[in-house]
């Protein structure tokens, strides 16, 4: 944010504390356990962050350039860097998902 001048927010990192507290006042049918629905939608959330940001790496590449405030930045090497965080995450979402839907579904 230094490099291209932008400001930062001191309002933003506030927010995102009290929305985090807040988001772990949900209802997840247990008072005082941690529900293995909990995981994935704490794992979906990731997976839509780590999404944005390598769609924000992409964007920010087409305004490179060597003059470019941005063209200190590897954009490339932190794309690829988002890449490998969503193939990890994939794995862990896929078995939170197994988890909890487990003996919930029936195809019969």
């Amino acid at each position: 944010m230094h490099a291209v001048g932008a400001p930062e927010s001191t309002l933003k990192p506030v927010l995102a504390r009290a929305a985090e507290r807040v988001g772990r006042l949900k209802l997840n049918g247990r008072l005082t356990g941690y529900s293995p629905l909990s995981r994935l939608v704490e794992l979906e959330g990731l997976v839509a962050g780590v999404t944005g940001k390598r769609a924000m790496w992409r964007a920010l590449q087409q305004l490179g350039g060597e003059e470019s405030p941005l063209g200190d930045f590897d954009l490339a090497g932190l794309e690829g860097r988002a890449e490998a965080q969503l193939v990890g995450l994939e794995e862990h979402r896929l078995e939170a998902a197994r988890l909890a839907f487990a003996g919930t579904l029936s195809l019969g």
